[in-house]
């Protein structure tokens, strides 16, 4: 899974990724790629409870697009056309620390709708250059990619002229598999991350969550973040970190905040399995079954599926051991059409190869 940074010149959006990255990233223009760690007090603390040889967080793929060369934003070159097309995600970084808050509503709403437009204008471009294509294959006697191309993409043509996103078109969804090679912009989900200037955040969440965006895929969640204020943060040791958030009302640092929250609008959630050689949180598509899940882990655990063992992390929490869960009926035995839930604690049974738990 990947998710594209997005976002003005200036707005912050590089701040954010080298944050993400740690600071210690190549800052060198061009594209810039980080896989970084999901933050999860549910890993450290089965870490802390089993001990391992070893403890491995989820990962993520953070991209940004990063040109020093000059204060022109590159917003239809093709390398940030690629780099958007194969994100999972947009995270959207809006900047509001030059804004007073009684403009919050007005320009988050712009900057949002801006990216939402470009979309729809890189998508129309796609889709009328398929479209010329298509008139000469069928002029010279072949068919179409699939059945009904040439009509579907004459409406998609019509809506997106109209600006609107090709989601809204039913057959969209209906024909993902044939369309998947368009890599639409208006079918990528957008999470903004709206950074505001520090004599500000500590009131921010109220006016941000109070903000109406039209435009955009279902944005529902947003982020609320100071740049300043977390460099600062990561400067700090642990102790004085936490007594420096306070000053925010801070209970931790956005950056960990985003992370999180765009591994879950990715749709992806975790699962763990546990044992004293390691404690390891793994990551799956969000309504994956026991079988796809122990494919994430390896393929032959899937090929071979008997069986999963598995206890809900809050159960195991609730008692304190794997012990005491399976003493008190709490690890249940799932079969192949099990969904997976985050925070599932998993032991898979397999005929091709050794159970992984």
């Amino acid at each position: 899974m990947r998710i594209a940074l997005a976002g003005r010149p200036g707005s912050g959006k590089s701040t954010l990724f080298d944050l993400m990255e740690g600071g210690a990233g190549d800052k060198a223009s061009g594209l810039r790629i980080a896989h970084i760690e999901v933050p999860d007090a549910r890993l450290r603390k089965l870490s802390e409870a089993f001990n391992p040889k070893k403890t491995t967080p989820a990962r993520i793929e953070f991209q940004d697009l990063e040109q020093k060369g000059g204060p022109v934003y590159p917003a239809v070159s093709p390398e940030r056309r690629e780099m958007l097309s194969k994100a999972d995600l947009v995270l959207l970084v809006v900047e509001l620390f030059a804004v007073p808050p009684e403009m919050w509503a007005e320009e988050a709403a712009a900057q949002v709708r801006e990216v939402a437009e470009e979309f729809a204008i890189l998508d129309l471009s796609t889709v009328e250059n398929r479209l010329e294509r298509l008139q000469k294959i069928i002029k010279s006697g072949q068919k179409p990619a699939f059945q009904g191309e040439p009509e579907l993409l004459n409406e998609l043509q019509q809506v997106l002229s109209e600006g609107r996103p090709v989601r809204t078109v039913a057959e969209v969804e209906e024909k993902e598999k044939e369309l998947r090679g368009f890599s639409f912009l208006t079918q990528r989900a957008v999470l903004p991350a709206i950074n505001v200037g520090e004599e500000h955040l500590g009131q921010a969440r109220e006016h941000v969550d109070s903000i109406e965006f039209e435009g955009s895929n279902e944005v529902s969640e947003r982020i609320v973040f100071c740049a300043e204020v977390e460099s600062q943060i990561q400067e700090l040791d642990s102790d004085d970190q936490k007594e420096f958030m306070k000053e925010f009302g801070l209970t931790e640092s956005a950056v960990d905040q985003t992370i999180r929250a765009a591994y879950s609008r990715a749709g992806l959630e975790s699962f763990f399995t546990v044992g004293e050689d390691e404690v390891r949180a793994w990551s799956v598509r969000r309504g994956s079954t026991a079988p796809q899940a122990a494919g994430a882990i390896h393929t032959d655990l899937e090929k071979g599926f008997v069986r999963a063992e598995v206890t809900a992390y809050k159960d195991w929490d609730s008692v304190g051991s794997m012990g005491a869960a399976k003493e008190r009926g709490l690890l249940r035995i799932e079969g192949r059409d099990y969904v997976i839930q985050d925070g599932d604690i998993v032991n898979i049974r397999s005929g091709l190869a050794k159970s992984r738990g």
